[in-house]
């Protein structure tokens, strides 16, 4: 008997561990995903291996009939990935400890046990190479043929503009890689020296924290490294030696003997080794609070490090360009994101484009839907893109951003794209619903934070609103146009003109169309009409709408009839032409 097979679990260990996975929290709230954790499992422990196919799986645990296809369904594909996903965050939490790990390896259905480092002498197994093969894709999928006939329904029939259609004989597009095509992250547990007091910070709850809380951000995979792993390769690997990882975040704890803690953390890039962001915090006492110690760190790394236009994004962003990154659903996330900061329709345009093609080659594209729905909405709001002939905007980002919860419905953001059009469809119990939902998913996501206090500025609670804006803005990112507008709409409505204007003067964008608004009013409050009416004319320029159905387009952006009224004699004066 050789070393693996003397210290592999016993299947009476594995069913043990199994019943503890299922029982989690993390599995309660989606028994169909301990069902297929249990037949993977139990179909290996009874020696069945064979039996574990798409197909068995589709119509044995799924409920799919006998005509399920699963190249055609990819219900399978995208529940194995949310798996996966939930299995990483029970080891990053309640099963830190667990002796026994049951894993799923990326491109299989079959499962693999193992022992825990504190367990098992540490040796480089099989099982240890594919640990870190996971890549996390929260996913659930409805029926393909309903996706695609309300895609049929709501999309133009034709091929999107601005992306080129193969001639008859043409080769195919080419096929999409595996996985999501976003990066991975890659979290080894801490370096720890020294000795901790009472009241020292702990390495690992701060990991587990931490872990947890990169997991949630929907622009990254996160792939926790075990220790044995880790302690194979010692304090000097780096990332390039992970298989699959993008990026590693290293982490050390350095305890003093006052039981104070010196953290570093570094962000390296895979491709090269190169460590690209790292960060340091001296003498951090946890004192009898070690819970809001702990939060006051994950707030920072997350917003610093995952938030969108964050470190992350902006190197990927980096890789897009230069074309080192070339799987196209990320390039495709980038133009959209972009797009979003620039407000320039033709880019709006470009990204649409390529949302459309993608979410029609890869029905599980669940963050695709997701933006799609948020292009959706600019059109409604912007009057970007304007498409006759197809169902309105906010009837296609209704069906869009439904499919990205129905996809993923793990996904803060999801979920937050399912708020924005709703509110803007007037729906706004519903629409409350999904940002409390959001929130919950993800409360380190201060640019969703941001949207929810916008939303309830434009309702009309505009003293919780101007709350919610300034802990969104607590967390030292700099601050998007769309929440300094907000910001400035809140202290307007409030009558503090000095506020108001600041925020306004913070607005630089000449083509965000609530910015020159914000200008035109902080002008005409100033007493200076020549550039009020400036703003004016560029804001008509921009969207003739705001000349032709002044308070109809206002309607679209706030939901309060005293906002829109106010809003609509303050541009008057400011000189906006009629």
């Amino acid at each position: 008997m050789d070393d693996r097979t003397s210290t592999a679990p016993s299947a009476d260990e594995v069913r043990a561990q199994l019943d503890r996975i299922t029982a989690s929290d993390e599995f309660s709230r989606s028994p169909q995903l301990g069902s297929f954790l249990r037949f993977v499992v139990e179909s290996v422990l009874d020696g069945k291996s064979d039996r574990i196919k798409a197909y068995t799986i589709g119509v044995d645990v799924l409920r799919r009939d006998a005509t399920f296809d699963p190249q055609l369904d990819p219900i399978v594909r995208v529940e194995a990935t949310r798996l996966r996903r939930t299995i990483d965050r029970y080891y990053a939490g309640l099963g830190a400890g667990d002796a026994i790990r049951i894993g799923l390896p990326r491109g299989s259905y079959v499962p693999t046990f193992s022992r825990s480092a504190a367990d098992a002498p540490v040796r480089d197994t099989i099982g240890d190479r594919l640990w870190p093969l996971r890549w996390p894709l929260a996913a659930v999928a409805v029926a393909f043929v309903a996706a695609i006939a309300a895609v049929v329904w709501l999309r133009p029939a034709s091929a999107p503009s601005g992306v080129a259609t193969a001639p008859s004989g043409a080769p195919r597009a080419t096929a999409l890689l595996p996985g999501n095509g976003l990066p991975t992250l890659l979290m080894p547990p801490f370096e720890v020296s020294g000795t901790p007091g009472p009241r020292s910070i702990s390495a690992r709850s701060l990991q587990e924290t931490l872990s947890s809380a990169f997991t949630h951000f929907d622009l990254v995979n996160v792939s926790l490294e075990p220790a044995s792993r880790a302690a194979l390769t010692g304090s000097g690997r780096t990332a390039a030696s992970a298989p699959h990882a993008d990026y590693r975040f290293a982490g050390s704890v350095e305890y003093s003997p006052d039981g104070t803690a010196h953290l570093l953390f570094r962000l390296i890039d895979g491709s090269d080794g190169s460590i690209v962001w790292s960060r340091s915090f001296e003498h951090v006492a946890a004192d009898d609070d070690k819970a809001a110690a702990e939060e006051r760190i994950v707030r920072e790394l997350a917003g610093t490090l995952l938030q969108p236009f964050g470190v992350i994004y902006a190197r990927q962003r980096i890789k897009v360009l230069n074309g080192s990154w070339t799987d196209p659903r990320y390039r495709c996330l980038v133009e959209v994101i972009e797009s979003f900061a620039s407000f320039d329709p033709a880019q709006y345009a470009r990204g649409r484009d390529c949302l459309e093609e993608l979410t029609a080659r890869d029905p599980g594209f669940a963050l695709g839907f997701s933006y799609l729905a948020a292009l959706d909405l600019r059109e409604y709001l912007y009057g970007f893109g304007a498409r006759p002939g197809t169902a309105p905007p906010l009837d296609r980002g209704l069906i869009a951003a439904r499919r990205g919860v129905e996809l993923d419905p793990e996904s803060a953001r999801a979920y937050e794209m399912l708020f924005v059009i709703l509110f803007a469809r007037r729906e706004l119990a519903a629409a409350f619903d999904a940002a409390n939902k959001a929130i919950a998913l993800n409360k380190y996501d201060m640019r969703l934070l941001g949207a929810y206090g916008a939303r309830l500025i434009s309702s009309g609670d505009v003293d919780k609103g101007l709350a919610v804006l300034r802990q969104a803005g607590n967390d030292g990112t700099v601050r998007p146009p769309f929440e300094e507008f907000f910001l400035f709409l809140g202290e307007y409505l409030r009558g503090n003109m000095t506020d108001a204007i600041f925020h306004a003067d913070q607005i630089t964008n000449d083509s965000f169309q609530l910015g020159l608004i914000a200008r035109a009013l902080a002008a005409a409050a100033r007493g200076n009409s020549d550039a009020a009416k400036a703003a004016t004319a560029w804001l008509v320029a921009l969207n003739p709408a705001w000349r032709d159905d002044l308070r109809g387009t206002l309607a679209r952006f706030f939901y309060a009839p005293a906002i829109v009224d106010r809003l609509a004699i303050g541009l008057v004066v400011a000189g906006l032409p009629g």
